[in-house]
């Protein structure tokens, strides 16, 4: 259960977000992009590797203003996405979701393939 705080913060971020869980808008405050992150890091599928454009091309599909390099740079600076020394294969880093990122995953529902 969140508290109060929590609650306000992704009802924040959630409009972030359309319905369906894709990013319309970048966060201006860090800790909510974290959040946003941690939402766009779900989507990546696990135990597969992936080329650069793989990664790109889904991280373009989950949101609307065009910045998927900001994403995928971001998901690695905080190693939730790793790459090869010569950037030729991606894979997504295990973590436990925080509770926030999965209240706030609640609000969207089943993710399509």
């Amino acid at each position: 259960m969140t508290d109060t705080a929590d609650a306000k913060r992704i009802d924040k971020v959630a409009r972030c977000f359309d319905s369906t869980g894709r990013l319309l808008r970048w966060p201006s405050k860090r800790a909510d992009q974290l959040l946003a992150l941690w939402v766009v890091w779900s989507y990546l599928p696990a135990d597969l590797q992936m080329s650069e454009p793989e990664v790109s091309s889904m991280l373009r599909d989950w949101h609307e203003y065009e910045d998927f390099a900001l994403l995928r740079r971001e998901l690695c600076d905080l190693d939730l996405l790793r790459r090869t020394s010569n950037g030729r294969v991606y894979r997504r880093i295990e973590h436990e979701l925080p509770a926030e990122a999965q209240a706030l995953l609640a609000r969207f529902g089943p993710r399509g393939a």
